[in-house]
């Protein structure tokens, strides 16, 4: 039973991908409407989507233990989107409300795309 780093890894690279399309695409939206200014909850159903579909990748690429596998790739992107905002990654910082609610949808969103991604 041994977590494969380089699946975990190429999950995380994935769900960063899915998440740069998704704000392309959303920035493309905000650029053509004349009003329109996307909600928290619409940024935040991408962010989720692209950590679960960096999660099925993880899943895939591991034999078995996807759950695992794409649960570990979730929390790794909330680590390191979180370092990318400025703010120094703390265990502090982590340990909020707001932090934890983002570790566990994270690991939840992750946990279940590598479930789907092993069971393909």
């Amino acid at each position: 039973m041994r977590v494969r780093l380089l699946s975990v890894l190429q999950g995380v690279g994935l769900a960063f991908a899915a998440a740069v399309v998704g704000a392309l695409v959303l920035g493309l939206v905000a650029a053509w409407a004349p009003v329109w200014d996307p909600s928290d909850g619409l940024l935040k159903a991408i962010n989720v989507a692209a950590v679960a579909a960096g999660g099925v990748y993880a899943g895939r690429k591991a034999p078995r233990l996807g759950w695992l596998h794409g649960g570990a790739a979730g929390l790794l992107y909330v680590v390191l989107a979180t370092s990318m905002t400025g703010q120094p990654v703390s265990r502090a910082r982590l340990a909020t409300a707001a932090g934890l609610k983002d570790a566990a949808l994270a690991l939840g969103a992750g946990a279940a795309g590598g479930m789907a991604g092993v069971a393909r």
